[in-house]
C-alpha cells in the first residue's frame, strides 16, 4: 500500500480546517433565524402526521404504488469505441413479481447512433463528440424510464408512481415522451412524484442571497437544510416559477439529518402532503431516507459489470469485442 506522505496529511488537514470554518455559520445565524428567514422569503415548514398502515392499505385498494428507475452500463470507454446497454424498470408494490422492462443499446460505432451524435453536435455547435454522446445516452435513459412509467399506467392503473430523481430531468432530457406521460397521468388520475436522493440545487441561497452571511451565500440546499428539519417535516417552496413549473419540496423522511427532495406536477400539488406521508411510510427510519421500494427497483434494474460481460460474451463476437471495445488498461500487469 502506498505510504501517506506528510505533505498529503497536511493537505487533508488543511482541507478539513477550511471546511470546518466554511460550515461553522451558527455564530452568524442560528437555526431558528435561518428557519424564519426561509419562511419569510421563500417557503413554508410543516410537520406531517404519520400515515397509519391501515390508511395506506385502504388507499391502495383501488390502485397500487409503482417504483420507476433506470440503469446504464458501458463496455469500453473512449469515443467511439464503446457499447452502452440501458434499461428501465417499473415495479408494482402489490404484484411484486410483475414488472415492466424496456431496454436499448447505444454505440457511436453504429451508423444511426453516430448520426444522432453528429446531428446534436451541429445543433449545439459543439466539437466534443464524447460529451454530446453522453448527453444522448442520458436522454435515452430518461426516455426508457418514462416509457415504462407510461406502460405501468396502462397495465396497472396505479395510484402513485415514484420516479428516481427530479422530474425536471425527465422534462428536459426527453421532453416529448415526458409530455405524453404527464397527459396520461392527469387523464388517469395517477400521481407522479420525483424522489431525489442527491440534491444538487441551491434555490435557497440563490433567493436569500441578500439576507445570508457571506459564507452561506453559495451553499447548496442539502447543506443549508442538513439537520434543520425535524422528522416528517417538509419545506415547500412557494413560488412555482422558481422550479421549472414543478412543486418542489424538501423532506426529512428518516432519522438521517439529511433531507430528500420531492417534485410533483403543479396540477397535482394539492396532494403533496399526502404523497410525502406515503413516502415516509415506505421509508425505513434507520435508512438514508429513500423509500424501500425505490431501493428494490434500483437493485433489480442495475446492470452489473458481470451481467454486462455475460451479455456481451453471449451476443457479441469475441473478435469484435477484442477489436472494438477491449481496454488495454485492463491488461496492465500491476
Amino acid at each position: 500500500m502506498l505510504e501517506i506522505t506528510s505533505e498529503l496529511k497536511e493537505s487533508l488537514q488543511d482541507c478539513n480546517q477550511y471546511l470546518k470554518e466554511k460550515y461553522d455559520y451558527k455564530s452568524e445565524i442560528d437555526e431558528s433565524k435561518l428557519r424564519q428567514l426561509i419562511k419569510d422569503e421563500l417557503g413554508q415548514f410543516k410537520i406531517l402526521n404519520d400515515l397509519e398502515q391501515e390508511e395506506l392499505q385502504q388507499w391502495t385498494q383501488s390502485g397500487s404504488i409503482i417504483g420507476v428507475d433506470g440503469s446504464i452500463n458501458t463496455l469500453g470507454k473512449i469515443y467511439p469505441h464503446y457499447l452502452s446497454v440501458l434499461q428501465g424498470l417499473a415495479k408494482n408494490t402489490i404484484k411484486s413479481e410483475d414488472e415492466v422492462v424496456n431496454h436499448t443499446v447505444f454505440s457511436p460505432l453504429i451508423e444511426s447512433d453516430r448520426d444522432k451524435v453528429f446531428k446534436k453536435m451541429k445543433k449545439e455547435e459543439s466539437d466534443n463528440a464524447q460529451e454530446v454522446a453522453g448527453k444522448i445516452t442520458s436522454s435515452l435513459l430518461a426516455d426508457l424510464e418514462i416509457k415504462v412509467a407510461q406502460e405501468s399506467i396502462r397495465k396497472w392503473q396505479p395510484k402513485l408512481i415514484m420516479m428516481d430523481g427530479s422530474l425536471s430531468r425527465y422534462k428536459f432530457q426527453a421532453e416529448e415522451s415526458w409530455e405524453q406521460l404527464v397527459e396520461l397521468a392527469l387523464q388517469e388520475k395517477v400521481l407522479l412524484v420525483g424522489v431525489i436522493e442527491e440534491i444538487g440545487t441551491h434555490k435557497i441561497s440563490e433567493n436569500l442571497k441578500d439576507f445570508l452571511p457571506e459564507k452561506m451565500q453559495n451553499m447548496y440546499d442539502r447543506e443549508l437544510l442538513f439537520g434543520l428539519l425535524k422528522q416528517r417535516e417538509i419545506m415547500k417552496i412557494d413560488d412555482i416559477t422558481l422550479t421549472h413549473g414543478f412543486k418542489k419540496s424538501f423532506f426529512r423522511s428518516s432519522r438521517d439529518p439529511g433531507v430528500i427532495g420531492l417534485d410533483m406536477l403543479k396540477e397535482q400539488q394539492t396532494e403533496l402532503d399526502f404523497v410525502a406521508r406515503v413516502v415516509y411510510a415506505l421509508t425505513p427510519q434507520d435508512s438514508r431516507g429513500i423509500p424501500i421500494w425505490l431501493d428494490i427497483v434500483d437493485n433489480e434494474v442495475r446492470i452489473s459489470n458481470k451481467m454486462l460481460d455475460a451479455m456481451v460474451d453471449n451476443y457479441i463476437d469475441a473478435d469484435l469485442k477484442q477489436k472494438l471495445f477491449h481496454s488495454k488498461r485492463s491488461d496492465r500487469i500491476y
